[in-house]
């Protein structure tokens, strides 16, 4: 049995386990940064991801912004592997999901160690 029901359940999943780890850290998350990780061009996405997408492109680095989401991500997961098997067994199987379908989130989660490295790598060439 998943534990999701849709792409859109597993991304959410993870960009609130992303936003946790950014509070618990004490690292600030804008709302554009967190509107980011919703970023797909092929998928269910926020219904002004396209207006968010190019204020992000104007303000921010990219490079910085997936380096920042990637150690988020590293950290989290690192963690819960450790204190919740069961937890950590929903990020494995969001990660698996969103691997299906083309998301910006891929990449971070190529970058921390947490999927596949093809992937990641045709995302951020088609990204740019």
């Amino acid at each position: 049995m998943t534990r999701f029901a849709s792409t859109r359940e597993a991304k959410e999943f993870l960009v609130a386990k992303i936003a946790e780890e950014a509070q618990r850290e004490g690292i600030p998350l804008s709302e554009v940064e967190r509107k980011m990780l919703h970023f797909t061009e092929t998928a269910w996405t926020l219904p002004d991801i396209m207006e968010v997408n190019e204020q992000f492109d104007r303000e921010y680095n990219a490079a910085e912004y997936e380096k920042k989401v990637a150690g988020l991500i590293r950290t989290a997961r690192g963690r819960v592997q450790k204190e919740d098997p069961q937890e950590f067994s929903a990020w494995s199987e969001a990660i698996r999901i969103l691997s299906k379908e083309d998301h910006y989130l891929l990449v971070m989660l190529d970058e921390a160690g947490a999927a596949g490295g093809l992937i990641a790598k045709l995302l951020r060439a088609f990204r740019r």
